[in-house]
């Protein structure tokens, strides 16, 4: 049998499929060979590699179901060694009938090739000509390069046999034994989901170590050898402090052989928990200077990903609407680890974090931690968001105050031995807590995990409140400090409440400011009266407490998306703290939100100029401040660079001549300059001529950020071919287009193209599938075009039918910012 195409586009599987199929079989063994000598080769042969498939299975004799395929070409299938007929494959599927007790089938094909990050990627690296690979398998794209019963509950141990270049290396999910030239033997007994099935191929560059008889690996394009060969160090030392505390704490060795961490090109996610090869995206490989701050980030990351070894591939959710089982888990247990373990303490970083998770859960589009009944698939894809990460952790962190340490880890521990290696429901998980000592967990997980929305926490006549979201009424109890702050901004009082529907007598009022949730502890926003804005602003930077000052900025940045804060206030706010802020994640975000938010789509334009050169006066007095050579001088440079309106300042810094003492320019502080040197001037010459020196993918990216954002009809043109039609460059480039697009002081030369945005975005389903056509959407939407004009096209494009759900889904949000904006403008002017 040889057919070239599947008759239709491939279809998201149903849940009502998956049941039924996991019901009538069982996957014994998976063997997949791989030839992918092709994708060294240039132009057409270089899109497509052979993959050849046998899986065995078990089956309800005489039943019928489907194997997923979603090749570009099928050139046989065979069902226990009868051939299966052309028209057996279609909409990405090749159906199986007739099917005996013991079963085996064997489906050769040719696939393509991938550059959006899913399925077998494949990278060519500018810096050197040498091309990589790396599969993603998330979350329904196994089948663009090996058939397979493609659902989270029929796993099975895999082999892989590849064939490769000579000089290349292979990794994957089990140890990689060189059989032969070029040839490569993979094995992982312990049975796997496909969704994590992975492989990473190519001219590699590797450091190993090996700790507590676990083989590690870390791996990079050959590009960055050098770059890794300086951070190795750090990794392993994250790597292995998290692997003593998982083991520790969960009491379950870590499963799965060896331990790779690919850091890989174009990646989508920040990194992907595929069982003993966990692929990276290689930003994280820092090429510039990087900051404590930055690399403990990386650290939670890290931790985030060896979490997933046992939340979520050792023990499995059933289907994806059990998707949080895995994402809150590891968000929460990694903050942990990291705090306790490692010397990156990460519960700052948690507080800014779940700004990301309040915005999802105030949005049209918001939903339940667990329990979302997702059709299908790709409908669960939607859900993987800030709630799936920072909702759900926070909340986790509640449930460890209402349990306690000894049940919430008695109940995880029985969990994995029970469900080892197979695939547990949320009820599962409920049952272990409960048998752990937990009591009345229904109720809880009702109120806290299975209802959308977040209560409110108000001081009001001399009592802290809850107030319960209108739409999404739950009753919630939270464990919290109180805390009442003397008219200097230190605490004078401290107390921990139990606050549920009753109003709790808040501290004395007499002097001074009542913040509830002083430790940043729950899931809620916290409410400030109106006229407590001006004295939080004149109070500020003596606030000594960083949670509670971590509070205040987060309620700040609610209130202004809520229309209950000025901006111009919020903004006196942050400035008035940057000068004292002594947390450096903090520092940067907040920076990061004055001048993305509030000298952007939350400003009048006529007051842009102003706001972001008071902005602009804050972050160099901060880099004067700062010693020469810290973290803090760094961070304020990087934020005085895009904040700068005087091309005479950037030229200065760029050429050297004005760079403060402690600092060097690297290639992204250059970049940087050039960014915002060519999208005040117009001059693109400054872009070609650092792209010439800086042959890198990054620098490509970097690239067509600042092309996007140059002043010119030309220059906008050429991006917007690029967004808007099929192209050849990588999903990464397009990314940086849609970010460099609609930049603020363009609203005249942008304007035909916010309208343009609305009328042809859904045409990108066309040709983008998955995560690059929701991203793309996303990050090109015209959130400064701030208007009740535009307002009403947005909601006008969303009640049309036809829209792709990735597209909907960033429509909605993109929207509710926009409406955000639209109401803060409309009160505040």
């Amino acid at each position: 049998m040889r057919a070239d195409t599947s008759e239709t586009d491939p279809v998201s599987l149903l849940r009502s499929e998956a049941e039924q199929r996991a019901s009538m079989i069982t996957v014994t063994s998976m063997r997949v060979d791989l030839d992918l000598t092709s994708a060294t080769l240039e132009g057409a042969a270089g899109e497509l590699f052979a993959s050849t498939t046998t899986i065995d299975f078990r089956a309800t004799p005489g039943g019928r179901t489907f194997l997923d395929f979603k090749g570009r070409r099928l050139i046989s299938a065979t069902l226990n060694g009868t051939a299966l007929p052309a028209e057996s494959w279609r909409n990405g599927r090749i159906e199986l009938t007739g099917l005996a007790e013991a079963n085996t089938v064997v489906v050769s094909g040719e696939m393509a090739y991938s550059s959006d990050g899913e399925g077998l990627h494949r990278h060519v690296d500018p810096a050197d000509g040498h091309t990589y690979l790396y599969a993603m398998s998330f979350l329904d794209a196994a089948p663009r390069w090996f058939a397979c019963f493609d659902q989270p509950d029929l796993k099975s141990p895999y082999a892989f046999e590849v064939t490769a270049p000579e000089e290349w290396t292979v990794i994957g999910n089990g140890p990689a034994e060189k059989v032969g030239p070029g040839r490569w033997r993979i094995v992982q007994e312990r049975p796997l989901s496909t969704y994590f099935v992975t492989l990473v191929a190519g001219p590699y560059a590797s450091v190993r170590h090996r700790h507590d008889g676990i083989e590690l690996g870390f791996h990079v394009r050959a590009s960055l050898g050098e770059q890794l060969q300086a951070e190795a160090k750090d990794l392993i030392e994250v790597t292995s402090q998290a692997f003593d505390y998982y083991h520790r704490t969960f009491g379950v060795r870590y499963p799965f052989g060896e331990y790779h961490q690919a850091f890989v090109p174009d990646f989508n996610a920040g990194a992907m928990e595929n069982p003993g090869c966990i692929t990276i995206r290689d930003q994280l490989i820092y090429r510039s200077r990087a900051t404590t701050a930055q690399r403990a980030g990386r650290a939670g990351l890290i931790a985030h990903e060896m979490a997933h070894q046992w939340f979520g591939d050792l023990v499995t959710m059933t289907w994806w609407d059990d998707l949080w089982l895995n994402e809150s888990f590891a968000e929460y247990v990694a903050h942990r680890c990291c705090t306790d373990a490692t010397r990156y303490p990460l519960w700052m970083e948690f507080g800014i974090r779940k700004d990301w998770g309040r915005i999802a859960d105030q949005a049209p589009s918001t939903h339940p931690v667990a329990g979302n009944g997702s059709a299908d698939a790709q409908a669960a894809l939607q859900d993987f968001d800030g709630i799936s990460y920072a909702k759900g952790a926070a909340v986790l962190r509640q449930l460890v105050a209402y349990l306690g340490d000894d049940v919430f880890l008695g109940g995880l521990k029985d969990y994995f031995a029970r469900h080892a290696y197979g695939n547990a429901e949320f009820a599962d998980l409920i049952a272990a807590w409960t048998r752990a000592g937990a009591v009345d967990l229904d109720r809880w997980a009702a109120n806290w995990l299975r209802t959308s929305g977040l209560d409110t926490l108000a001081v009001a006549d001399g009592a802290v409140r809850r107030i319960a979201p209108a739409d999404h009424p739950a009753d919630r109890t939270h464990a919290i400090e109180v805390a009442r702050l003397d008219e200097g901004g230190a605490v004078a009082e401290r107390t921990r409440i139990q606050l549920a529907g009753t109003p709790h007598p808040a501290l004395s009022r007499s002097k001074g400011l009542i913040v509830p949730d002083a430790a940043d502890e729950t899931w809620a926003k916290i409410a400030f009266d109106g006229g407590d804005w001006p004295r939080l602003t004149a109070v500020i930077g003596g606030i000594t407490d960083p949670a509670i000052r971590l509070v205040v900025f987060n309620a700040a940045r609610d209130a202004v998306r809520d229309a209950a804060l000025d901006p111009a206030e919020a903004l006196r706010l942050i400035l008035a703290a940057l000068p004292a802020e002594t947390e450096d994640v903090v520092w940067e975000a907040m920076a990061r939100f004055a001048r993305t938010e509030l000298t952007g789509p939350y400003c009048p334009p006529a007051e842009r100029a102003a706001r972001q050169a008071e902005l602009h006066r804050v972050t160099l007095a901060a880099m004067a401040a700062a010693a020469a050579g810290s973290d803090r001088q760094l961070l304020a440079f990087r934020a005085a660079i895009p904040t700068a309106a005087d091309p005479e300042l950037l030229r200065g810094w760029l050429g050297g001549e004005t760079l403060p003492a402690g600092l060097e320019l690297d290639q992204d502080l250059s970049w940087g300059l050039v960014s915002r040197l060519s999208e005040l001037t117009g001059d693109a010459g400054l872009i070609e001529e650092r792209l010439a020196a800086d042959r890198s993918a990054l620098a490509e990216q970097h690239a067509a950020r600042a092309r996007a954002a140059l002043p010119t009809a030309e220059a906008k043109a050429a991006a917007w071919e690029l967004l808007l039609r099929p192209s050849t460059g990588s999903a990464y480039q397009v990314y940086a287009t849609a970010e460099g697009f609609f930049r603020p002081d363009q609203d005249e030369l942008a304007a035909d193209y916010v309208r343009r945005y609305f009328d042809e975005i859904g045409a990108t389903a066309g040709f983008r599938t998955g995560w690059a056509l929701g991203r793309t959407a996303e990050l090109a939407y015209p959130y400064l075009a701030v208007s009740e004009e535009i307002l009403a096209l947005a909601e006008q494009t969303l009640a049309g039918d036809g829209l792709a759900d990735p597209l909907r889904r960033a429509l909605i949000d993109g929207t509710d910012r926009l409406r955000r904006a639209v109401a803060a403008r409309r009160r505040f002017g």
